[in-house]
């Protein structure tokens, strides 16, 4: 889960002593995402519901967690953190020692220690520090380069916002698809561009159900942080694959359900999908609303009126929660079904989101 995000925004989740913060680091070339305890304090951070999270409940210790003691200072002799997982009446624990500078995994108790390993348990972070303030790494960024890499010749990139990945240049021409047109889009996305961002030559208007080019025309079609919000996305997929060549990619950077807000929720399932691509349907229903506002704004009062709300605003939720499970799922049933020929995936434990390819 990405704690980086949940702090930063004071997530309903999260309750946490004063002096904790949100925190950025690379660690071995990669962007690392997580928290920083304060030096020499004790601290703690508890998740309400987080020990319901299919990563937390799928039995290992290991979540891909890693936390540092960041003190040059000789007379700091470490620091502890205490992971504990805990029902309301009982509480399984995880002690882990720090050294100053020292990279150590953060271990994770297991649910069934509790006396009732089905309640809807809390995850609670106690951090003691002699000296330097620790940094506790939950979730890391993908590395987008190898997609780069694929990205060459006539391509677009769907709904980049202000910020594209994918640049024209030797031996790449590329097209931004946005559903809104320049005054609109201007509007959403100001005060943070200026007012020749949008550029006519690169841009142009179109969904990504019916994007506005030929048949077979394309060598790649780029997404990042798109696709979850997609309702059937197998129809998607397919509409897409009409629109390479032969030999031609779909490129895409899709969040992981174990490094994002969606931490409580289960994937979706393949079979969901299917379910989805069968309707013929390409339009967010309005269950999938209700279902977002229910699970991700359960301290509201009145969950559905939010769900409406969203619907009126057209606000883009998270239509499905994807994990690696899933997704390799998904891209064979691409490869099985849908006229793909192969697909690579990369991911790595408690990333913030996973890159794929599918091949033409």
């Amino acid at each position: 889960m990405n704690l980086h995000y949940l702090v930063d925004v004071k997530h309903w989740a999260i309750e946490m002593s004063e002096g904790i913060e949100p925190m950025r680091t690379k660690l071995q070339g990669e962007v690392a995402l997580g928290i920083r305890f304060p030096a020499s304090k004790e601290s703690r951070l508890t998740i309400k519901g987080g020990a319901r999270a299919p990563h937390i409940k799928s039995g290992t210790d290991e979540i891909g967690w890693a936390a540092i003691l960041e003190s040059s200072l000789l007379n700091v002799h470490g620091a502890t953190l205490e992971v504990s997982l805990t029902d309301g009446h009982s509480r399984s624990t995880r002690k882990i020692k720090l050294e100053p500078g020292k990279q150590v995994p953060v271990l994770f108790p297991s649910s069934l220690e509790l006396d009732d390993p089905f309640a809807a348990s809390d995850i609670i972070i106690d951090c003691r520090s002699t000296g330097g303030s620790v940094s506790l790494i939950t979730s890391r960024r993908v590395d987008r380069t190898p997609l780069y890499k694929l990205a060459k010749g006539t391509g677009i990139e769907i709904g980049p916002g202000p910020r594209p990945q994918i640049h024209n240049g030797p031996g790449v021409s590329v097209q931004y698809i946005e559903e809104k047109g320049a005054e609109d889009w201007l509007k959403t996305y100001k005060p943070d561009v200026s007012d020749d961002a949008w550029s006519a030559d690169n841009y142009i208007i179109g969904k990504a159900s019916n994007l506005p080019v030929e048949d077979g025309s394309l060598d790649f079609i780029f997404s990042s942080h798109v696709l979850e919000h997609l309702y059937n996305p197998l129809g998607h997929l397919a509409h897409w694959r009409q629109k390479l060549r032969k030999g031609g990619y779909v490129l895409g950077v899709v969040p992981c359900l174990d490094g994002t807000k969606d931490f409580v929720l289960p994937p979706t399932t393949l079979q969901q999908l299917i379910s989805e691509e069968a309707t013929g349907s390409f339009h967010t229903p309005p269950e999938a609303f209700h279902h977002w506002a229910a699970s991700h704004r359960p301290h509201e009062r009145d969950p559905g009126k939010v769900a409406e709300k969203l619907m009126e605003q057209a606000f883009s939720i998270h239509v499905h929660v994807y994990d690696n499970v899933l997704a390799t799922t998904m891209l064979r049933h691409c490869v099985e079904k849908l006229g793909f020929s192969d697909y690579a995936i990369y991911y790595k434990r408690n990333s913030k989101d996973f890159a794929f390819a599918l091949k033409s």
